[in-house]
C-alpha cells in the first residue's frame, strides 16, 4: 500500500508521484506542489488479475500521465478497467477528451499514452488490471473503446462493476481456489463488456465487423468445450462461414483455431484441478469434462503448457498452505478502503471434418505491484 498518511500535506504530492513512478506501468502525476495532498493507493492480487483502489484529495487540480517515453521505459502489456467512485474526472486518450462521473466504467491500455485529472476535492476510483494476453479479445477488437465512456449503471457493464466491487471488499475472504474462480469471473465480465459495446455500435466498420463475429464464435465455442466432437467445420457452419475464413479470423490473435480452442480447454482442466470441491475427481474425468477424450494426449499437452504434470499441479495446489498461495489477511488496506470511500476521502491448423488437437499455447499472467 502507499498512503501519505504520514507524510506532510505539502509533500504529498511529491511522495505518491515518486511512488507512481516506480510502478510497473509507471505514471507521472502533476499538480501544485504548494497544495495540501492526501492520496492512498490499495493492491489485491488474485494471480491473474490485480485490483487497485486509488483515493487522493487536494485543494488544487491534480492528475497524471502516460506518454511515449514512460511506455519506452516499460509496459507489462495491461488492460486497465477503471470504474469511477467519486467525483467527475477528465480522461484524454488518442486525441478524445472524456468526462468521467461515478458509475461510468473505461478501459485503458498500458501501450497507449494518456492523460487524467481530478479538479480540487476528492476523486476515487476502483481498477482492474488484467494483462492483455489473459484477455479472449485481439487488440484491434477493443480500438474503439479505449478511453470511451462506457456505463456501468445498467445491462453488462453494471453486472461488471457490481461484481468487482463486493469482489474487493470480499477479498480478503477468498481461498486460493476462489481467487481463481474470481478471476475467470472478471475476465469472462470483461470480455463480455467489450463484446456487448462493439456489437451496440452504429455502423460498425468492416474490420470492427470481423472482431464482433469473432467474439461471438469465441462465445460459441466456449460453450461447447467440452464436445470431444467439437469440429470446426460446426464452428464455420453455425456462423454462416467457410472454414477457411475461420481460419483467417483467428490469424490475427497469433494462433490457429484449435490451438485457441485447445488452450481454453486446459485453462478450464487447470481450474478444476485447483478446485477442492473437485478433489476426488480422478484426473481422467476432469480431461473428459472439457474434451479431452484420450487422458494420454491430455497429459502430454498439460505438461506442455504448465511445465508439470496434471496429478503434480493439483497436487502442488490442494496441499499448499492459504500463505503459500497468498492469501490476503482480513486487514489487507483493499478491503479496508473499500468502506472508507465517503469518510475518510472526504478528509488463444486442422481440416474441417477433424476434432480440435495438437499443443496449447502457454498463458502467462503478469502482476502489478504498486509502489514496490
Amino acid at each position: 500500500m502507499v498512503t501519505t498518511e504520514d507524510i506532510a500535506p505539502s509533500d504529498g504530492l511529491a511522495y505518491f508521484r515518486e511512488a507512481a513512478l516506480r510502478d510497473v506501468a509507471p505514471t507521472e502525476m502533476y499538480g501544485d506542489r504548494n497544495a495540501s495532498f492526501w492520496g492512498r493507493i490499495a493492491v489485491g492480487d488474485l494471480g491473474v488479475v490485480t485490483m487497485e483502489r486509488t483515493a487522493t484529495r487536494s485543494t488544487a487540480r491534480r492528475g497524471m500521465y502516460r506518454g511515449a517515453d514512460l511506455i519506452r521505459r516499460s509496459d507489462p502489456e495491461l488492460y486497465h478497467v477503471v470504474f469511477h467512485e467519486q467525483a467527475p474526472a477528465i480522461l484524454t486518450c488518442d486525441h478524445r477528451q472524456t468526462e468521467l462521473h461515478p458509475g461510468d466504467i473505461c478501459v485503458g491500455d498500458s501501450s497507449r499514452p494518456y492523460k487524467a485529472w481530478y479538479e480540487s476535492g476528492v476523486g476515487c476510483y476502483l481498477a482492474l488490471h488484467i494483462p492483455r494476453k489473459l484477455l479472449p479479445v485481439p487488440p484491434a477488437a477493443t480500438g474503439d473503446l479505449i478511453g470511451a465512456r462506457l456505463s456501468g449503471r445498467r445491462g453488462v457493464g453494471a453486472l461488471l462493476r457490481t461484481f468487482a466491487a463486493q469482489a474487493a471488499r470480499d477479498l480478503s475472504s477468498y481461498t486460493p481456489s476462489d481467487a481463481i474462480r474470481v478471476s475467470t469471473t472478471l475476465l469472462d465480465l470483461t470480455a463480455a463488456l467489450i463484446a456487448h459495446e462493439m456489437e451496440n455500435t452504429d455502423a460498425l466498420p468492416t474490420e470492427s465487423g470481423r472482431q464482433v463475429l469473432y467474439l461471438q464464435i469465441q462465445r460459441f465455442i466456449q460453450q461447447r468445450l467440452g464436445d470431444p466432437d467439437l469440429a470446426l467445420a460446426t464452428i464455420a457452419e453455425a456462423h454462416h462461414i467457410s472454414v477457411r475464413t475461420l481460419h483467417r479470423l483467428f490469424e490475427t490473435s497469433g494462433c490457429t483455431v484449435a490451438e485457441w480452442i485447445r488452450t481454453r480447454r486446459l485453462d478450464r482442466c487447470r481450474h478444476d484441478l485447483t478446485d477442492p470441491a473437485l478433489a476426488d475427481w480422478p484426473i481422467r474425468a476432469i480431461a473428459a469434462r472439457w474434451g479431452f477424450a484420450v487422458q494420454s494426449h491430455f497429459s502430454r499437452a498439460f505438461q506442455s503448457a504448465y511445465g508439470m504434470s496434471p496429478s503434480e499441479y493439483r497436487r502442488s495446489f490442494l496441499t499448499a498452505s492459504p500463505a503459500d498461495a497468498g492469501q490476503l489477511g482480513q486487514d489487507h488496506p483493499l478491503i479496508e478502503m473499500s468502506g472508507q470511500v465517503a469518510g475518510a476521502y472526504s478528509g488463444d491448423q486442422l481440416r474441417g471434418s477433424e476434432r480440435v488437437s495438437g499443443q496449447p499455447h502457454d498463458a502467462g499472467a503478469a502482476r502489478r505491484q504498486v509502489g514496490a
